[in-house]
């Protein structure tokens, strides 16, 4: 017996690290749930992850483009305005396997370069052919954003939805918000100037934020309506006023206060926040053409979906606390 009660406290030890994950939003989530479940003396039922968009293959989002060519004469008139440098360049064996960064360099290289260049040319069907280049290029300038924003490994790393959500310190993204936003001007033409887009390509790469936060505006809406639906079938539990014994309402005053008002509220406002940061380029985002197997993503997280339903599930959830308040005559604050 002597021997056995070591073996059951390692055992214990054991099953209350296993109970730990590595998401510690996740645990905060739950331990609250659990917790309100305790002084409700509710069931808890296991929490049911919700079904998230899945990020389709490249395969089925890559757009083609119509390759484009200029006679190899016709360019070399074009060595004055640097037009001939950039598509040599371009045509190069380093050029011929840049990554999708590279080449959405080159594409609004070209469309700069090749606008200065056309009040230069003498030649009437150089500037003829090179006017038609720069049409197509034009118009096959947004397709190019779609095929680097979906396409590359950086932009690939931010759009995968991880296992997890969001840290509950939420560390400074100031650098990889900045950059995303400076990006997404591409598609209003208005580019920051003398910057190219390759000099983005670290942040976006190193700072993967964005497939977190989605993961968290639906795992924490799951989350918190689950919890609300636990307080509003077992409101009547709760008794108060009169002769009543008010043990439980001050308990849940305790675990509001406490563990919602205390930790989540604050940590939900963050990802908020970080959210309406991040709004704007996947606004700017959302106005692409883009594949329909990418719609139901598109519409969850570039659009907002996702977003507005995480902020009807934290009033939801208020509403739910206030009702209860309400009836037993708690004021907020005391």
């Amino acid at each position: 017996m002597r021997g056995l009660k070591p073996i059951l406290l390692l055992a214990t030890l054991i099953g209350l690290v296993g109970c730990q994950s590595d998401d510690p939003a996740k645990d905060m989530m739950a331990d609250y749930y659990q917790r309100l479940g305790n002084v409700l003396d509710a069931p808890t039922p296991d929490f049911t992850s919700p079904e998230l968009p899945a990020l389709p293959r490249k395969r089925n989002l890559v757009q083609p483009l119509k390759d484009v060519r200029m006679g190899v004469l016709d360019v070399y008139e074009l060595r004055q305005c640097g037009l001939f440098n950039l598509i040599a360049e371009r045509n190069s064996s380093l050029g011929k396997v840049a990554d999708r960064f590279r080449q959405l360099d080159y594409e609004l290289s070209f469309i700069d370069t090749a606008a200065q260049c056309l009040p230069q040319v003498k030649d009437p069907s150089i500037q003829t052919e090179l006017e038609q280049v720069l049409a197509l290029k034009r118009k096959q300038r947004d397709t190019v954003i779609w095929n680097t924003l979906i396409d590359s490994d950086a932009w690939r790393g931010q759009w995968n939805l991880p296992a997890y959500t969001l840290t509950i310190a939420l560390p400074a993204h100031s650098n990889a918000v900045s950059t995303i936003d400076q990006f997404s001007h591409l598609l209003d033409n208005n580019p920051p100037s003398n910057e190219s887009v390759i000099d983005w390509q670290e942040s976006i790469e190193k700072q993967r934020i964005i497939g977190a936060l989605f993961v968290s505006l639906s795992y924490h809406t799951a989350w918190l309506n689950q919890t609300s639906e636990l307080i509003a079938n077992h409101q009547e539990k709760v008794l108060c006023g009169g002769n009543f014994d008010t043990t439980r309402l001050e308990r849940l005053q305790t675990v509001f206060y406490k563990f919602y008002v205390g930790d989540v509220q604050p940590y939900l406002a963050r990802v908020d926040g970080l959210y309406r940061d991040i709004a704007p380029a996947l606004t700017r985002f959302a106005t692409l053409q883009t594949p329909d197997a990418f719609s139901a993503y598109k519409n969850a997280y570039w659009q907002g979906e996702a977003y507005r339903q995480y902020k009807d599930a934290i009033k939801h959830h208020a509403d739910v606390w206030q009702q209860l308040f309400q009836r037993c005559d708690v004021k907020l604050g005391q």
